[in-house]
């Protein structure tokens, strides 16, 4: 105990600039542990996660198209810290200052400690405000830890663990394996001709590790009989996604167009890593080099997709910092550093990202723990959604029958019943705890699919939930839903913009 209480001493004596980051990064995100449930993507993370525990399979009994880290990573959140949104910004507040941890042994490694410090800095600058929505739940952010952690396997010669820790990542989002194809060049490149039969001993472990917790979850999915749905919902949906808005001379094009700045960049590096190799037996293949190639890599992961939601740019920040840090510190990387972060800047607002600071944040924080604004006020300073989901969900939990003396003997809604939305706001299953009569919790989800809406429509009728609501206007065109609502609801209520439909007793057709 006491050789414990040593280290320790020591650690925060040799360390205290990384504690005094960490000790900052918590207080700057110590507002985001009393966010209300405001954001789209953490509502339906949360609503899946709430399925999973309650005997759930991902994907066939309720869908999103991410790969399923998230959703299980959540259900365990909400399993150990309880059932709010504040589960899942404990964990990502733990999983931040870990991945900080990580992240500055990693530019010790590569670097140096006086770099290391400065890019964990800057990472959590970066990522710890709402600056590009660092404050939020979501895979961009929690994918820096697995990487990096590869990344320093990998520098170890443990290059099996590294692809688990990489696999991981992936399962996740797909787009790390942008990351670990920079991290697979990198130990590529990095051949000699002394060592050719090792790097290939390496990139084969490296492969291995990747595919065995992608492997293994497929292994499941095959066990409860849902592979198909975890690789047409995981996989292929994502290439319809990021198809939406890419057409350009041809499906996806616009996709290709936008690789081929990267494209040219690794042609570059191979070329000239295969000439030098044939003059001297090295590549000559540096760590600027590497890490100018995982940050453009990164970067077209960030923006591929055609969509310019801020938290995508997470994804770049780790090697943005390095070499940010790098280039002020490294008279070596100066010129090409600058340059490069120059580039990456342009294009981030030439592609449509704007970034806020959003000063309010932290002053409507004050004013709401200093009780000058009440929660629902407070909630609508997010988005004025945001406090209607809360009404609602207070409204389903409510009462619908009162005995004489005022106590309530009948809710509106109770065990075993459901609800469908017909809407894109899914915060509602979960703050009202009614299962969601369909696999599909958002209109998103099956928008342009007749085939998705009309399973989806038979799933209403087969649950009959007792409530469902529909956002006015509505999200989109439904006519099996519209044919449901007219035989067998009555329309309720009204509230803001959502109609409130309850179902007719006995009404099955």
């Amino acid at each position: 105990m006491e050789r414990l209480s040593l280290r320790v001493q020591k650690l925060f004596h040799s360390e205290w600039p990384l504690i005094a980051i960490l000790s900052l990064t918590f207080i700057v995100r110590l507002p985001s542990l009393f966010e209300p449930l405001w954001y789209g993507d953490e509502a339906i993370y949360l609503t899946i996660g709430q399925k999973i525990l309650r005997g759930g399979l991902l994907y066939a009994d309720i869908f999103d198209h991410k790969t399923p880290g998230i959703y299980y990573l959540t259900a365990a959140a909400i399993r150990l810290f309880g059932g709010s949104v504040w589960s899942v910004k404990f964990l990502l507040m733990i999983w931040v200052l870990a991945t900080f941890v990580a992240f500055f042994f990693l530019g010790k490694r590569l670097l140096s400690k006086k770099v290391a410090l400065a890019a964990t800095a800057i990472l959590a600058v970066l990522t710890s405000t709402p600056l590009i929505e660092g404050n939020i739940y979501n895979s961009e952010i929690l994918m820096i830890l697995p990487i990096s952690l590869g990344i320093l396997a990998g520098l170890r010669q443990r290059f099996f663990i590294a692809g688990i820790f990489f696999s991981l990542a992936f399962l996740l989002k797909v787009p790390a394996m942008f990351d670990f194809a920079a991290f697979s060049i990198f130990v590529l490149f990095t051949i000699r001709k002394k060592a050719v039969s090792e790097i290939l001993k390496n990139l084969t472990l490296l492969l291995a590790g990747f595919f065995v917790p992608i492997f293994l979850t497929s292994l499941y999915f095959l066990w409860q009989g849902a592979l198909e749905e975890y690789l047409r919902s995981a996989f292929l949906f994502n290439i319809t996604y990021v198809g939406r808005g890419n057409s350009f001379i041809f499906t996806h094009g616009l996709l290709v167009a936008k690789a081929l700045p990267v494209f040219l960049l690794v042609c570059c590096y191979g070329v000239r890593s295969f000439l030098r190799f044939q003059k001297s037996g090295d590549t000559g293949f540096t760590l600027l080099d590497f890490l100018v190639l995982w940050l453009f890599l990164s970067f077209y992961a960030a923006v591929f997709g055609g969509r310019p939601y801020e938290h995508y740019l997470i994804q770049a920040v780790a090697p943005f910092s390095l070499i940010a840090a790098a280039s002020f510190f490294k008279k070596s990387f100066a010129k090409v550093g600058a340059t490069v972060l120059l580039v990456v800047v342009a294009l981030t607002f030439a592609l449509g990202f704007r970034l806020y600071l959003h000063s309010s944040y932290y002053t409507n924080f004050f004013k709401y723990t200093t009780n000058q604004i009440g929660f629902e006020q407070y909630t609508k300073t997010y988005n004025w959604h945001a406090a209607t989901n809360y009404a609602l969900a207070d409204f389903l939990k409510g009462c619908e029958k009162f005995n004489r003396e005022g106590v309530c003997v009948e809710g509106r809604t109770g065990k075993g019943d459901s609800l469908y939305i017909f809407s894109n706001q899914p915060a509602v299953y979960f703050l009202s705890g009614l299962d969601p009569a369909s696999r599909y919790i958002t209109f998103f989800h099956i928008a342009g699919d007749d085939k998705a809406k009309t399973q989806t429509a038979k799933e209403i009728s087969e649950r009959e939930p007792k409530y469902i609501l529909v956002e006015k206007p509505p999200p989109g065109n439904f006519p099996a839903l519209e044919k449901l609502l007219s035989s067998r609801y009555n329309l309720f209520a009204f509230y803001e913009d959502m109609a409130i439909y309850k179902i007719i007793k006995n009404s099955r057709l």
